[in-house]
Protein backbone atom coordinates (compact mmCIF):
# COMPACT_ATOMS: atom_id res chain seq x y z
CA UNK A 1 0.00 0.00 0.00
CA UNK A 2 2.95 2.50 0.65
CA UNK A 3 4.30 1.59 -2.48
CA UNK A 4 1.23 2.61 -4.47
CA UNK A 5 0.71 5.58 -2.26
CA UNK A 6 4.25 6.75 -3.25
CA UNK A 7 3.68 5.75 -6.90
CA UNK A 8 0.01 7.70 -6.92
CA UNK A 9 1.92 10.91 -5.70
CA UNK A 10 4.57 10.82 -8.24
CA UNK A 11 2.04 10.18 -10.87
CA UNK A 12 0.19 13.76 -9.80
CA UNK A 13 3.31 15.65 -9.83
CA UNK A 14 4.70 14.15 -13.21
CA UNK A 15 1.34 14.56 -15.16
CA UNK A 16 -1.59 12.25 -16.00
CA UNK A 17 0.66 10.67 -18.77
CA UNK A 18 2.53 8.71 -16.38
CA UNK A 19 1.32 5.16 -15.34
CA UNK A 20 1.58 5.17 -11.82
CA UNK A 21 4.29 2.76 -10.91
CA UNK A 22 7.22 3.79 -9.24
CA UNK A 23 10.51 4.86 -11.01
CA UNK A 24 13.15 2.40 -11.94
CA UNK A 25 16.12 1.35 -9.66
CA UNK A 26 18.07 0.36 -12.29
CA UNK A 27 21.91 1.49 -12.55
CA UNK A 28 23.46 4.84 -13.79
CA UNK A 29 26.22 3.24 -16.17
CA UNK A 30 24.75 -0.08 -17.95
CA UNK A 31 27.36 -1.53 -19.70
CA UNK A 32 26.77 -2.74 -23.24
CA UNK A 33 26.89 -6.47 -23.61
CA UNK A 34 29.33 -8.15 -26.00
CA UNK A 35 26.53 -8.97 -28.29
CA UNK A 36 25.35 -5.37 -27.99
CA UNK A 37 28.55 -4.02 -28.71
CA UNK A 38 28.78 -5.90 -31.38
CA UNK A 39 25.08 -5.01 -33.27
CA UNK A 40 26.16 -1.64 -32.08
CA UNK A 41 29.50 -1.18 -34.07
CA UNK A 42 27.48 -2.93 -37.10
CA UNK A 43 25.27 -0.05 -37.04
CA UNK A 44 27.65 2.37 -36.18
CA UNK A 45 29.68 2.05 -39.42
CA UNK A 46 26.88 0.16 -41.95
CA UNK A 47 29.20 -2.94 -41.54
CA UNK A 48 27.28 -5.93 -44.08
CA UNK A 49 27.90 -8.35 -41.05
CA UNK A 50 28.86 -8.08 -37.72
CA UNK A 51 32.27 -7.11 -37.25
CA UNK A 52 33.49 -10.74 -35.11
CA UNK A 53 35.79 -8.56 -32.91
CA UNK A 54 34.01 -9.94 -29.33
CA UNK A 55 34.12 -13.21 -29.86
CA UNK A 56 37.50 -12.88 -28.50
CA UNK A 57 36.34 -10.04 -25.64
CA UNK A 58 37.04 -11.49 -22.09
CA UNK A 59 33.68 -13.68 -21.33
CA UNK A 60 31.18 -11.74 -18.60
CA UNK A 61 30.38 -14.23 -15.54
CA UNK A 62 27.52 -15.86 -15.51
CA UNK A 63 25.05 -14.26 -13.02
CA UNK A 64 21.30 -14.05 -12.89
CA UNK A 65 18.84 -15.67 -15.80
CA UNK A 66 19.41 -13.40 -18.78
CA UNK A 67 22.66 -12.32 -20.58
CA UNK A 68 21.81 -8.59 -20.16
CA UNK A 69 21.65 -8.81 -16.57
CA UNK A 70 23.40 -5.08 -15.44
CA UNK A 71 25.51 -7.06 -11.89
CA UNK A 72 27.58 -9.41 -14.44
CA UNK A 73 28.33 -6.56 -16.64
CA UNK A 74 31.80 -5.63 -14.87
CA UNK A 75 35.07 -4.13 -16.81
CA UNK A 76 38.21 -5.83 -16.11
CA UNK A 77 41.39 -4.64 -16.61
CA UNK A 78 41.77 -7.78 -19.75
CA UNK A 79 38.34 -6.44 -20.98
CA UNK A 80 39.64 -2.92 -21.24
CA UNK A 81 42.27 -4.10 -23.26
CA UNK A 82 40.25 -5.91 -25.82
CA UNK A 83 37.95 -2.91 -26.10
CA UNK A 84 41.41 -1.04 -27.04
CA UNK A 85 42.43 -3.43 -29.72
CA UNK A 86 38.83 -4.05 -31.35
CA UNK A 87 38.92 0.03 -31.46
CA UNK A 88 41.79 0.02 -32.98
CA UNK A 89 41.55 -2.50 -35.29
CA UNK A 90 37.74 -0.94 -36.37
CA UNK A 91 39.77 2.52 -37.19
CA UNK A 92 41.98 0.73 -39.57
CA UNK A 93 39.25 -0.68 -40.99
CA UNK A 94 37.11 1.68 -41.52
CA UNK A 95 39.58 4.21 -43.13
CA UNK A 96 41.41 2.01 -45.52
CA UNK A 97 37.97 0.21 -46.82
CA UNK A 98 36.53 2.48 -49.58
CA UNK A 99 33.16 1.57 -48.98
CA UNK A 100 33.29 1.85 -45.66
CA UNK A 101 35.17 5.23 -45.45
CA UNK A 102 32.28 6.74 -47.84
CA UNK A 103 29.77 5.94 -45.39
CA UNK A 104 31.49 8.82 -42.81
CA UNK A 105 32.97 11.06 -45.55
CA UNK A 106 30.81 11.09 -48.88
CA UNK A 107 32.44 13.92 -50.20
CA UNK A 108 36.68 14.35 -49.16
CA UNK A 109 37.25 17.61 -51.09
CA UNK A 110 34.54 19.09 -48.83
CA UNK A 111 34.64 17.19 -45.84
CA UNK A 112 35.00 18.92 -42.37
CA UNK A 113 36.56 17.59 -39.55
CA UNK A 114 33.80 19.62 -37.10
CA UNK A 115 30.78 18.54 -39.01
CA UNK A 116 31.80 14.78 -39.05
CA UNK A 117 33.11 14.65 -35.43
CA UNK A 118 29.13 16.17 -34.66
CA UNK A 119 27.69 13.59 -36.41
CA UNK A 120 29.61 10.52 -35.82
CA UNK A 121 29.47 11.56 -32.06
CA UNK A 122 26.13 11.57 -32.46
CA UNK A 123 25.07 8.31 -33.30
CA UNK A 124 28.84 6.59 -31.13
CA UNK A 125 27.81 8.29 -27.97
CA UNK A 126 23.39 8.14 -28.57
CA UNK A 127 23.32 12.18 -27.87
CA UNK A 128 24.42 14.82 -29.06
CA UNK A 129 27.95 16.03 -28.31
CA UNK A 130 28.46 18.75 -25.66
CA UNK A 131 30.66 21.64 -27.12
CA UNK A 132 33.76 20.67 -24.88
CA UNK A 133 33.47 17.58 -26.47
CA UNK A 134 33.46 18.65 -29.71
CA UNK A 135 36.55 20.82 -29.17
CA UNK A 136 38.59 18.05 -27.44
CA UNK A 137 38.27 15.48 -30.29
CA UNK A 138 39.33 18.26 -32.83
CA UNK A 139 41.88 18.58 -30.92
CA UNK A 140 42.13 14.72 -30.96
CA UNK A 141 41.64 14.86 -34.74
CA UNK A 142 44.08 17.31 -35.90
CA UNK A 143 46.69 15.71 -34.10
CA UNK A 144 46.59 12.62 -35.95
CA UNK A 145 48.76 13.48 -38.42
CA UNK A 146 52.20 13.28 -36.87
CA UNK A 147 50.68 10.04 -35.61
CA UNK A 148 49.64 8.55 -39.09
CA UNK A 149 51.94 9.71 -41.73
CA UNK A 150 50.47 6.62 -44.02
CA UNK A 151 47.37 8.76 -44.43
CA UNK A 152 46.27 11.68 -45.45
CA UNK A 153 45.95 14.52 -42.35
CA UNK A 154 42.10 14.18 -42.84
CA UNK A 155 41.95 10.07 -43.25
CA UNK A 156 44.45 10.42 -40.07
CA UNK A 157 42.32 12.38 -38.10
CA UNK A 158 38.89 10.28 -39.04
CA UNK A 159 41.37 6.80 -38.09
CA UNK A 160 41.76 8.26 -34.64
CA UNK A 161 38.26 9.90 -33.96
CA UNK A 162 37.38 6.95 -34.53
CA UNK A 163 39.20 4.73 -31.91
CA UNK A 164 39.21 7.61 -29.52
CA UNK A 165 35.65 7.10 -29.40
CA UNK A 166 35.14 3.33 -29.55
CA UNK A 167 37.14 3.71 -25.94
CA UNK A 168 34.91 6.17 -24.40
CA UNK A 169 32.89 5.37 -21.88
CA UNK A 170 30.14 6.75 -23.19
CA UNK A 171 30.22 4.44 -26.05
CA UNK A 172 31.22 1.40 -23.79
CA UNK A 173 28.23 2.34 -21.35
CA UNK A 174 24.71 3.97 -21.45
CA UNK A 175 24.77 6.77 -18.90
CA UNK A 176 22.04 8.52 -17.74
CA UNK A 177 22.79 11.73 -16.24
CA UNK A 178 19.61 13.26 -16.21
CA UNK A 179 19.51 15.20 -12.80
CA UNK A 180 16.36 17.19 -13.12
CA UNK A 181 14.31 15.41 -9.74
CA UNK A 182 10.41 15.70 -9.98
CA UNK A 183 8.86 13.96 -7.00
CA UNK A 184 10.18 11.05 -6.10
CA UNK A 185 12.04 10.16 -9.39
CA UNK A 186 14.31 11.94 -12.49
CA UNK A 187 12.53 11.36 -15.67
CA UNK A 188 15.03 10.47 -18.41
CA UNK A 189 15.64 13.07 -20.98
CA UNK A 190 14.30 11.96 -24.54
CA UNK A 191 18.21 10.28 -25.96
CA UNK A 192 18.61 8.16 -22.84
CA UNK A 193 14.67 7.01 -23.20
CA UNK A 194 15.86 6.09 -26.83
CA UNK A 195 18.78 4.46 -25.81
CA UNK A 196 16.36 2.33 -23.16
CA UNK A 197 14.39 1.51 -26.37
CA UNK A 198 16.99 0.93 -28.76
CA UNK A 199 18.87 -1.60 -26.97
CA UNK A 200 15.32 -2.82 -25.24
CA UNK A 201 14.15 -3.93 -28.85
CA UNK A 202 16.97 -4.19 -31.01
CA UNK A 203 20.08 -5.00 -28.84
CA UNK A 204 21.97 -1.70 -30.76
CA UNK A 205 22.30 1.81 -30.83
CA UNK A 206 18.81 4.03 -31.78
CA UNK A 207 18.38 4.45 -35.24
CA UNK A 208 17.71 7.88 -37.10
CA UNK A 209 14.12 7.69 -36.46
CA UNK A 210 14.53 6.97 -32.77
CA UNK A 211 16.94 9.80 -32.60
CA UNK A 212 15.07 12.28 -34.82
CA UNK A 213 12.14 11.48 -32.08
CA UNK A 214 14.16 12.53 -29.00
CA UNK A 215 15.80 15.67 -30.73
CA UNK A 216 11.68 16.56 -31.24
CA UNK A 217 10.96 16.03 -27.59
CA UNK A 218 8.42 13.26 -28.65
CA UNK A 219 10.42 10.98 -26.28
CA UNK A 220 9.42 13.44 -23.08
CA UNK A 221 6.27 11.46 -22.49
CA UNK A 222 4.16 8.47 -22.51
CA UNK A 223 2.28 8.81 -25.51
CA UNK A 224 5.44 9.56 -27.53
CA UNK A 225 7.42 6.72 -25.94
CA UNK A 226 4.54 4.01 -27.22
CA UNK A 227 4.63 5.35 -30.20
CA UNK A 228 8.18 4.79 -30.90
CA UNK A 229 8.13 1.25 -29.17
CA UNK A 230 5.44 0.23 -30.92
CA UNK A 231 7.42 0.89 -34.32
CA UNK A 232 10.34 -1.08 -33.20
CA UNK A 233 8.67 -3.95 -31.60
CA UNK A 234 6.77 -4.59 -34.86
CA UNK A 235 10.85 -4.79 -36.44
CA UNK A 236 12.53 -8.66 -37.59
CA UNK A 237 14.73 -7.08 -35.12
CA UNK A 238 12.69 -7.00 -32.07
CA UNK A 239 11.26 -10.46 -32.99
CA UNK A 240 15.27 -11.82 -32.85
CA UNK A 241 14.79 -9.86 -29.50
CA UNK A 242 12.16 -11.66 -27.81
CA UNK A 243 13.32 -14.86 -29.17
CA UNK A 244 16.42 -14.32 -26.89
CA UNK A 245 14.57 -13.59 -23.87
CA UNK A 246 12.22 -16.74 -24.31
CA UNK A 247 15.15 -18.95 -25.16
CA UNK A 248 16.64 -18.14 -21.93
CA UNK A 249 13.54 -17.83 -19.93
CA UNK A 250 12.63 -21.61 -20.30
CA UNK A 251 15.88 -22.50 -21.09
CA UNK A 252 15.21 -23.68 -24.88
CA UNK A 253 19.46 -24.13 -25.35
CA UNK A 254 18.87 -27.48 -23.23
CA UNK A 255 17.04 -28.77 -25.84
CA UNK A 256 19.98 -28.52 -29.00
CA UNK A 257 21.96 -31.14 -26.93
CA UNK A 258 20.20 -34.46 -26.44
CA UNK A 259 21.29 -38.52 -26.73
CA UNK A 260 18.44 -40.92 -26.14
CA UNK A 261 18.59 -45.15 -26.69
CA UNK A 262 17.87 -45.57 -30.00
CA UNK A 263 17.14 -49.57 -29.31
CA UNK A 264 14.35 -48.05 -27.10
CA UNK A 265 13.72 -45.02 -29.85
CA UNK A 266 14.07 -45.82 -33.32
CA UNK A 267 13.19 -42.57 -34.58
CA UNK A 268 15.96 -40.91 -32.93
CA UNK A 269 19.48 -39.55 -34.08
CA UNK A 270 21.05 -36.60 -32.11
CA UNK A 271 20.28 -33.94 -34.67
CA UNK A 272 16.43 -34.31 -33.67
CA UNK A 273 17.62 -32.08 -30.25
CA UNK A 274 18.52 -29.44 -32.18
CA UNK A 275 15.44 -29.63 -34.60
CA UNK A 276 12.77 -30.00 -31.38
CA UNK A 277 14.70 -26.19 -30.15
CA UNK A 278 13.53 -24.74 -33.49
CA UNK A 279 10.49 -25.87 -33.48
CA UNK A 280 10.21 -24.39 -29.80
CA UNK A 281 11.59 -21.16 -30.48
CA UNK A 282 9.14 -20.55 -33.88
CA UNK A 283 6.61 -21.72 -31.92
CA UNK A 284 7.14 -18.93 -29.40
CA UNK A 285 7.85 -16.42 -32.05
CA UNK A 286 4.86 -17.26 -33.42
CA UNK A 287 2.71 -16.80 -30.22
CA UNK A 288 4.18 -13.07 -29.92
CA UNK A 289 4.28 -11.45 -33.57
CA UNK A 290 0.47 -13.27 -33.71
CA UNK A 291 -0.17 -10.94 -30.42
CA UNK A 292 -0.85 -14.41 -28.03
CA UNK A 293 -0.30 -13.68 -24.84
CA UNK A 294 0.72 -15.78 -21.81
CA UNK A 295 -2.47 -18.35 -22.23
CA UNK A 296 -1.86 -19.06 -25.91
CA UNK A 297 1.96 -20.07 -24.86
CA UNK A 298 0.17 -23.08 -22.86
CA UNK A 299 -2.50 -23.48 -25.06
CA UNK A 300 -1.91 -23.24 -28.71
CA UNK A 301 -2.06 -26.06 -31.14
CA UNK A 302 0.09 -24.23 -33.55
CA UNK A 303 3.75 -25.96 -34.26
CA UNK A 304 6.20 -25.84 -37.22
CA UNK A 305 7.49 -29.39 -38.43
CA UNK A 306 9.85 -30.81 -40.17
CA UNK A 307 9.73 -34.85 -41.31
CA UNK A 308 11.43 -36.07 -38.51
CA UNK A 309 9.24 -33.60 -35.87
CA UNK A 310 6.51 -34.85 -37.52
CA UNK A 311 6.91 -38.19 -37.30
CA UNK A 312 7.31 -38.21 -33.26
CA UNK A 313 4.03 -35.53 -33.09
CA UNK A 314 2.15 -38.23 -35.55
CA UNK A 315 1.15 -35.61 -38.09
CA UNK A 316 0.42 -37.10 -41.17
CA UNK A 317 1.28 -35.84 -44.17
CA UNK A 318 4.15 -35.25 -46.36
CA UNK A 319 7.21 -33.48 -44.92
CA UNK A 320 11.18 -32.55 -45.99
CA UNK A 321 13.70 -30.28 -43.95
CA UNK A 322 11.94 -27.15 -43.92
CA UNK A 323 9.74 -26.47 -41.43
CA UNK A 324 5.95 -25.97 -41.71
CA UNK A 325 3.15 -24.56 -39.60
CA UNK A 326 0.21 -27.02 -38.78
CA UNK A 327 -2.10 -27.70 -35.83
CA UNK A 328 -1.50 -30.59 -33.42
CA UNK A 329 -4.29 -32.99 -31.75
CA UNK A 330 -5.77 -30.78 -29.38
CA UNK A 331 -6.02 -34.01 -27.74
CA UNK A 332 -2.60 -34.55 -26.98
CA UNK A 333 -1.09 -31.10 -27.13
CA UNK A 334 -1.50 -28.06 -25.56
CA UNK A 335 1.29 -25.39 -25.83
CA UNK A 336 5.17 -25.13 -25.00
CA UNK A 337 4.73 -27.98 -21.80
CA UNK A 338 3.63 -30.30 -24.56
CA UNK A 339 6.16 -30.16 -27.16
CA UNK A 340 8.78 -32.78 -27.78
CA UNK A 341 11.70 -30.26 -26.75
CA UNK A 342 10.55 -29.66 -23.11
CA UNK A 343 9.54 -33.41 -22.80
CA UNK A 344 12.67 -35.26 -24.10
CA UNK A 345 14.86 -32.15 -22.25
CA UNK A 346 13.31 -33.58 -18.98
CA UNK A 347 13.79 -37.36 -19.43
CA UNK A 348 16.20 -39.90 -19.45
CA UNK A 349 17.92 -41.90 -22.28
CA UNK A 350 14.77 -44.12 -21.90
CA UNK A 351 12.44 -43.07 -19.38
CA UNK A 352 10.64 -40.18 -18.67
CA UNK A 353 11.78 -37.83 -15.76
CA UNK A 354 8.77 -36.58 -13.83
CA UNK A 355 10.59 -34.65 -11.05
CA UNK A 356 12.31 -32.71 -13.71
CA UNK A 357 9.23 -31.86 -15.75
CA UNK A 358 7.44 -30.68 -12.39
CA UNK A 359 10.83 -28.85 -10.92
CA UNK A 360 10.98 -26.94 -14.02
CA UNK A 361 7.28 -26.08 -13.69
CA UNK A 362 7.09 -25.00 -10.56
CA UNK A 363 10.58 -22.97 -10.88
CA UNK A 364 9.92 -21.44 -14.07
CA UNK A 365 6.44 -21.65 -14.77
CA UNK A 366 4.61 -20.90 -11.77
CA UNK A 367 8.39 -18.88 -9.80
CA UNK A 368 7.81 -21.67 -7.07
CA UNK A 369 10.84 -21.79 -5.00
CA UNK A 370 11.71 -25.10 -4.16
CA UNK A 371 13.73 -26.24 -1.24
CA UNK A 372 17.16 -28.01 -1.69
CA UNK A 373 16.96 -31.57 -2.24
CA UNK A 374 17.57 -33.68 1.47
CA UNK A 375 20.60 -36.48 1.41
CA UNK A 376 18.54 -39.42 -0.46
CA UNK A 377 19.53 -42.68 0.55
CA UNK A 378 21.94 -44.10 -2.37
CA UNK A 379 20.46 -47.89 -1.82
CA UNK A 380 16.38 -47.07 -2.58
CA UNK A 381 15.15 -49.44 -4.68
CA UNK A 382 12.34 -48.10 -6.78
CA UNK A 383 9.15 -50.58 -6.91
CA UNK A 384 6.43 -50.30 -9.43
CA UNK A 385 5.00 -51.24 -12.83
CA UNK A 386 5.42 -47.90 -14.18
CA UNK A 387 7.53 -44.52 -13.97
CA UNK A 388 5.21 -43.15 -11.83
CA UNK A 389 5.28 -45.92 -9.53
CA UNK A 390 8.56 -46.23 -9.48
CA UNK A 391 9.03 -42.34 -8.73
CA UNK A 392 6.31 -42.46 -6.02
CA UNK A 393 7.93 -45.23 -4.03
CA UNK A 394 11.07 -43.48 -3.14
CA UNK A 395 9.54 -39.72 -3.29
CA UNK A 396 5.79 -40.11 -2.72
CA UNK A 397 4.01 -40.28 1.03
CA UNK A 398 6.29 -41.45 3.52
CA UNK A 399 9.52 -41.20 2.14
CA UNK A 400 11.73 -38.83 3.05
CA UNK A 401 10.74 -36.96 0.09
CA UNK A 402 6.99 -36.62 0.91
CA UNK A 403 6.62 -33.01 2.09
CA UNK A 404 8.45 -31.45 -1.20
CA UNK A 405 8.08 -34.13 -3.85
CA UNK A 406 4.86 -35.78 -3.04
CA UNK A 407 3.21 -32.35 -2.43
CA UNK A 408 4.93 -29.81 -5.24
CA UNK A 409 7.07 -31.73 -7.74
CA UNK A 410 5.47 -35.03 -8.62
CA UNK A 411 2.02 -34.17 -8.78
CA UNK A 412 3.09 -31.55 -11.66
CA UNK A 413 5.48 -33.99 -13.28
CA UNK A 414 2.99 -36.89 -13.39
CA UNK A 415 0.77 -34.79 -15.50
CA UNK A 416 3.12 -35.68 -18.36
CA UNK A 417 3.51 -39.19 -17.78
CA UNK A 418 1.45 -39.59 -21.48
CA UNK A 419 4.61 -38.44 -23.47
CA UNK A 420 7.80 -40.76 -23.64
CA UNK A 421 11.54 -39.55 -23.30
CA UNK A 422 11.23 -38.32 -26.86
CA UNK A 423 8.19 -36.53 -26.21
CA UNK A 424 5.59 -39.02 -28.18
CA UNK A 425 2.05 -39.49 -27.12
CA UNK A 426 1.57 -42.52 -25.47
CA UNK A 427 -1.48 -44.35 -23.42
CA UNK A 428 0.43 -46.97 -22.01
CA UNK A 429 3.87 -47.31 -19.85
CA UNK A 430 5.80 -50.68 -19.80
CA UNK A 431 1.95 -52.32 -20.74
CA UNK A 432 0.32 -50.64 -17.95
CA UNK A 433 -2.34 -47.59 -18.75
CA UNK A 434 -0.65 -44.66 -17.89
CA UNK A 435 -2.08 -42.59 -15.27
CA UNK A 436 -1.71 -38.81 -15.30
CA UNK A 437 -3.86 -37.35 -13.08
CA UNK A 438 -3.43 -35.50 -9.75
CA UNK A 439 -3.67 -32.41 -8.03
CA UNK A 440 -1.75 -29.31 -6.92
CA UNK A 441 -1.90 -26.93 -4.24
CA UNK A 442 -0.57 -23.04 -4.76
CA UNK A 443 0.86 -21.05 -1.94
CA UNK A 444 -2.40 -19.97 -1.19
CA UNK A 445 -3.92 -23.11 -0.46
CA UNK A 446 -5.77 -22.90 -3.90
CA UNK A 447 -6.09 -26.41 -5.10
CA UNK A 448 -6.77 -27.57 -8.92
CA UNK A 449 -7.28 -31.09 -10.24
CA UNK A 450 -6.56 -32.27 -13.63
CA UNK A 451 -6.88 -35.34 -15.83
CA UNK A 452 -3.70 -35.06 -18.05
CA UNK A 453 -1.55 -32.30 -19.07
CA UNK A 454 -3.33 -30.87 -21.35
CA UNK A 455 -5.83 -29.83 -18.66
CA UNK A 456 -2.95 -28.74 -16.60
CA UNK A 457 -1.79 -26.44 -19.04
CA UNK A 458 -5.03 -24.91 -19.54
CA UNK A 459 -5.41 -24.45 -15.84
CA UNK A 460 -2.01 -23.33 -15.81
CA UNK A 461 -2.84 -20.44 -18.04
CA UNK A 462 -5.91 -19.01 -16.51
CA UNK A 463 -3.47 -19.03 -12.90
CA UNK A 464 -2.46 -15.79 -11.71
CA UNK A 465 0.78 -17.67 -10.63
CA UNK A 466 1.65 -18.09 -13.78
CA UNK A 467 0.92 -14.64 -15.11
CA UNK A 468 3.03 -13.19 -12.19
CA UNK A 469 5.89 -15.22 -13.32
CA UNK A 470 5.68 -14.43 -16.65
CA UNK A 471 5.51 -10.77 -15.60
CA UNK A 472 8.26 -11.27 -13.18
CA UNK A 473 10.74 -12.85 -15.76
CA UNK A 474 9.81 -10.45 -18.87
CA UNK A 475 10.34 -7.27 -16.63
CA UNK A 476 14.00 -8.91 -15.68
CA UNK A 477 14.89 -8.73 -19.14
CA UNK A 478 13.20 -5.52 -20.29
CA UNK A 479 15.30 -3.37 -17.18
CA UNK A 480 18.33 -6.10 -17.13
CA UNK A 481 19.00 -6.38 -13.47
CA UNK A 482 17.43 -8.07 -10.67
CA UNK A 483 13.94 -7.25 -9.45
CA UNK A 484 13.59 -5.28 -6.52
CA UNK A 485 11.07 -4.69 -3.72
CA UNK A 486 9.19 -1.58 -5.43
CA UNK A 487 9.69 -3.65 -8.62
CA UNK A 488 6.63 -5.96 -7.41
CA UNK A 489 3.63 -3.08 -7.77
CA UNK A 490 4.50 -3.30 -11.71
CA UNK A 491 4.73 -6.93 -11.65
CA UNK A 492 1.03 -7.06 -9.74
CA UNK A 493 -0.23 -4.68 -12.20
CA UNK A 494 0.92 -6.31 -15.23
CA UNK A 495 0.07 -10.08 -14.11
CA UNK A 496 -3.84 -8.81 -13.97
CA UNK A 497 -4.01 -6.98 -16.47
CA UNK A 498 -2.66 -10.03 -18.84
CA UNK A 499 -4.76 -12.15 -16.86
CA UNK A 500 -8.34 -10.41 -16.93
CA UNK A 501 -7.76 -8.37 -20.39
CA UNK A 502 -6.05 -11.20 -21.54
CA UNK A 503 -3.10 -8.84 -22.52
CA UNK A 504 -0.74 -9.87 -25.59
CA UNK A 505 2.99 -10.15 -24.79
CA UNK A 506 3.12 -7.10 -27.05
CA UNK A 507 0.74 -5.25 -24.57
CA UNK A 508 2.73 -5.78 -21.46
CA UNK A 509 6.02 -4.93 -23.71
CA UNK A 510 4.26 -1.79 -24.26
CA UNK A 511 2.81 -1.28 -21.05
CA UNK A 512 5.88 -1.50 -19.30
CA UNK A 513 7.78 1.17 -21.65
CA UNK A 514 5.15 3.77 -20.76
CA UNK A 515 5.35 3.21 -17.64
CA UNK A 516 7.79 5.48 -15.08
CA UNK A 517 9.39 1.83 -14.31
CA UNK A 518 11.12 2.73 -17.69
CA UNK A 519 11.04 6.03 -18.08
CA UNK A 520 11.99 7.26 -14.94
CA UNK A 521 15.02 6.94 -12.52
CA UNK A 522 14.53 7.12 -9.10
CA UNK A 523 15.82 9.74 -6.90
CA UNK A 524 18.44 7.94 -4.39
CA UNK A 525 19.87 5.46 -7.17
CA UNK A 526 23.74 5.51 -6.79
CA UNK A 527 25.87 4.21 -9.92
CA UNK A 528 26.88 0.42 -8.96
CA UNK A 529 30.80 1.78 -10.53
CA UNK A 530 31.65 4.87 -12.42
CA UNK A 531 32.79 3.47 -15.63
Amino acid sequence: RRLLFIATLFAAACGSDVRSTPPSAADRFPRLTHAQWEATVQDLFHLPAPSGLSASFTPDPQLGRFDNNIARLTTTSGLWRDYQTAAETLADRVVITPELYAQLVPDPANADARELITTFGLHAFRRPLKDAEVERYLELFNSAAAVYPQYDAFKAGVRQTIAGMLQSPFFLYRPELSTTKIGIGIPLDGYEVASRLSYLFWNSMPDDELLAAAKAGKLLDADGVREEANRLFDSPRAQEQFRRFHFQAFKVSQYADLDKNTTTFPLWRKEIGGMMQEEALRFLDSVVTHDGGVAELLTSTKAYVNNDLARIYGVRGTFGDDYQEVDLDPNERAGLLTRAGFLAKNATLTETDPIHRGVFINLDIICRQISAPPNIPTNLMKTGNTTREKVDSVTGEGTCGENCHHTIINPIGFAFENYDAIGQYRLQDNGYPVNAADHYTFLDGREISYTNAIDLSKQLAVSPEVHACYAQQLLEFMLGRDLQQVDKVIVSDLAKESLDDKLSIKEMVLSVVSSNTFRVRAVDVQPRSQP
